[in-house]
C-alpha cells in the first residue's frame, strides 16, 4: 500500500513538473510573440506617421496645384478676352475698309475734284490738299489732274508749306510740259522758291515766262516779280 502511494506521489510530481516546464515554455513563446507584436505595432505606427506626413505634403502640393490652375485659368480668360478684342477690331477694320472701298468705287472723279475744291474755297486747306493728292494718284491722266497740281500747291502755300508747294508746281512742269497751265505753274514755282533762297532760279523761270508767253497775264505778273528781285 505504501509503495502504491509512493508511486502515485512520484507520478503526480512528474506531471506537475512537466506542467510547470510546459507553462514556462508557453510563457516564453508568449513573451516573444508579444515582443514581435509590439515591434509590429511600433513599425505600423511609424509607417502611419510617415504616411500622414506624405498625405500632408500631398495636400499641400494639391493646394499649390489648385492655386496654379486657378491662376492659369485667369490667364486663359484674359487671353481669350484679348483675342476677342483683337477679332472684333479686325472685323471692324475689314468692314470699314470694305465700306471705304465701295465708296471709292462709286464716287466719280469730278465729284472727288469738286469736293477738294470746295474744301479749299472754305479754307480747309489740309483736307483739300489730301483730296487733290488722292485725285492725282487715282486719276493722273485726266485734264483736271493738271489743275489739281496747281490747287495742291496753292493749298500748301496757304499752310505755309512752301517747299511742298514748290514740289507740286514742279511736278506739273515735269509731267505735263505741253499743258496750258505751264505759264501759271512757272510763275507759282518761281514765287514758291524765293523764300527758300533760290532767287537766281526764280529769276530764270520768271524771265522764261516773259520770253515764251509774252502776251499772257502771267508774263505781266512775272515782270512785277522780277522788279522785286533786283
Amino acid at each position: 500500500m505504501k509503495k502504491c502511494l509512493l508511486l502515485i506521489s512520484v507520478v503526480s510530481s512528474g506531471f506537475l513538473l512537466s506542467g510547470c516546464l510546459a507553462s514556462e515554455r508557453d510563457m516564453g513563446t508568449l513573451k516573444l510573440q508579444l515582443q514581435e507584436l509590439n515591434a509590429t505595432i511600433t513599425q505600423m505606427q511609424a509607417n502611419q506617421a510617415e504616411l500622414a506626413g506624405k498625405m500632408d505634403e500631398l495636400n499641400r502640393n494639391l493646394s499649390v496645384s489648385n492655386e496654379n490652375f486657378s491662376q492659369l485659368d485667369d490667364k486663359f480668360s484674359n487671353l481669350s478676352a484679348k483675342l476677342d478684342d483683337i477679332s472684333t477690331v479686325v472685323r471692324q477694320t475689314a468692314a470699314s475698309q470694305e465700306r471705304e472701298t465701295v465708296h471709292a468705287q462709286t464716287i466719280l472723279p469730278s465729284d472727288l475734284f469738286n469736293e477738294a475744291r470746295n474744301l479749299m474755297d472754305k479754307g480747309v486747306f489740309d483736307q483739300a490738299a489730301n483730296g487733290f493728292k488722292i485725285y492725282i494718284t487715282k486719276y493722273p491722266d485726266t485734264v483736271q489732274a493738271e489743275q489739281a497740281h496747281i490747287y495742291l500747291g496753292d493749298c500748301y502755300v496757304a499752310q505755309g508749306l512752301t517747299k511742298q508747294a514748290a514740289i507740286a508746281y514742279a511736278t506739273l512742269l515735269q509731267k505735263y510740259p505741253q499743258s496750258s497751265l505751264i505759264p501759271t505753274a512757272r510763275l507759282k514755282y518761281a514765287q514758291s522758291i524765293v523764300p527758300l533762297g533760290k532767287q537766281d532760279e526764280a529769276k530764270r523761270y520768271l524771265n522764261s515766262i516773259v520770253k515764251d508767253f509774252p502776251s499772257s497775264a502771267e508774263a505781266s505778273l512775272a515782270k512785277t516779280e522780277l522788279s522785286k528781285l533786283k
